[in-house]
């Protein structure tokens, strides 16, 4: 079938380009969005998952809210725990200190990256003193000060060669110009976050039965349910893989990143599994109806990838839509529920309230965001804007 793509193409190097391969150092945050827009929504994040379930705030908190920091060194401390809030706060580090780099040198942009994510730190722990189901910590804030520090370190050493130079010549390559692509490439990286939701069937976003009342009761054999599984995977893989290709300016580039994507995926919702539930089983979401999903998710996306952009749009969001309504109709997985009763009663509940939070509305927003990116296609069309085939 015949298809058309936008010509983006640079037609002159990029003046820091010293060749197709090579690069000097520029600042990515200037010539990108896309940094800005990630250090604005991970923070809204964790301070999401930090201050989870919101309830019960008081007045006054029973000792003095900075208490925390020159309190005694708690009797237990677990590596996991460290863990994670390394973890956590390392990407926030490495976001802010890119930010800075639009502005400031390398150093002092590290400087100001460690100081903010810190005080952001900070902040949260003086929160939750206010909170009855929440504690600050010195532990915590030493642990997410310390992935702060880890993250600037990161961009020090390698924001501007790789992040700068190799990574945005890549993306400058592979995809399309403009922050109609950023925001598609930060709704993907939200979408790797719904992975680590241990409650949802492999790419199952959209459930609303936690937030609306009433669910429908229906019979479901073995067999019935095995399909319905295997919907489910394969609506959300092919919208996927829609989306990547309608932001991409190649087959090549699209299937290349829609590997690395899938890969990164799958691997999250296996640590999911590891590491989330007691004992730990990393191939839990590895299901018959999981792998029959998969497969054909990606078998109707290699027939229609050089179909129109316009009309990859439409199948994108047509595929998330249909699959919030699978996900809804389908039966608790029975999977999950054994091990969920145990990890509900206290297992990281701030880190599952938020993955199953953006679990919840990201298909949602995906939909509004290829609506957009529909009239902003349909627009270059009307307006004469130059075209060329695959």
């Amino acid at each position: 079938m015949p298809a058309v793509r936008f010509d983006c193409t640079r037609r002159t190097p990029h003046k820091n380009m010293s060749g197709p391969f090579s690069s000097k150092p520029t600042r990515y945050s200037r010539r990108s969005k896309l940094v800005r827009y990630l250090a604005v929504a991970y923070p809204l994040l964790i301070a999401y998952a930090s201050l989870y379930p919101f309830s019960g705030w008081r007045g006054a908190p029973a000792v003095a809210p900075t208490a925390f920091v020159l309190a005694d060194w708690p009797t237990y401390v677990t590596v996991s725990d460290i863990t994670l809030n390394v973890l956590a706060y390392l990407p926030l580090g490495l976001l802010l200190t890119l930010t800075f780099m639009a502005r400031a040198p390398r150093w002092a942009a590290a400087l100001l990256g460690v100081l903010a994510g810190t005080l952001f730190s900070f902040l949260i722990e003086l929160a939750q003193g206010y909170l009855p189901s929440r504690i600050g910590s010195n532990v915590d804030l030493l642990t997410n000060a310390g992935g702060t520090v880890l993250g600037a370190a990161v961009a020090y050493v390698f924001g501007e060669r790789w992040l700068s130079g190799e990574l945005f010549r890549l993306r400058g390559r592979y995809f399309l110009p403009g922050a109609t692509t950023d925001y598609g490439f930060v709704l993907l990286a939200l979408w790797l976050l719904t992975q680590l939701n241990a409650e949802i069937w492999l790419f199952g976003n959209g459930d609303l039965r936690n937030i609306v009342p009433g669910q429908l009761s229906m019979d479901y054999s073995a067999e019935s349910y095995r399909y319905l599984e295997a919907a489910v995977a394969a609506l959300n893989c092919a919208g996927v893989a829609f989306l990547v290709t309608a932001i991409a300016r190649s087959f090549l580039g699209a299937a290349v990143s829609l590997i690395a994507l899938m890969a990164a995926a799958l691997a999250l919702k296996t640590i999911a599994s590891s590491a989330l539930f007691i004992p730990g089983n990393p191939s839990l979401w590895l299901t018959p109806g999981s792998l029959l999903g998969l497969a054909v998710g990606l078998a109707a996306w290699l027939l229609l990838a050089r179909a129109p952009r316009s009309f990859l749009i439409r199948a994108s969001a047509i595929c998330f839509a249909i699959g919030v309504v699978v996900v809804n109709l389908a039966p608790e997985n029975p999977y999950l529920v054994a091990a969920l009763k145990v990890w509900r009663h206290g297992h990281y509940v701030s880190f599952n309230g938020m993955t199953r939070l953006l679990s919840t509305l990201w298909p949602f927003v995906a939909v509004g965001y290829l609506i957009f990116l529909a009239r902003k296609t349909e627009g270059i069309f009307a307006t004469g804007g130059r075209v060329r085939q695959r």
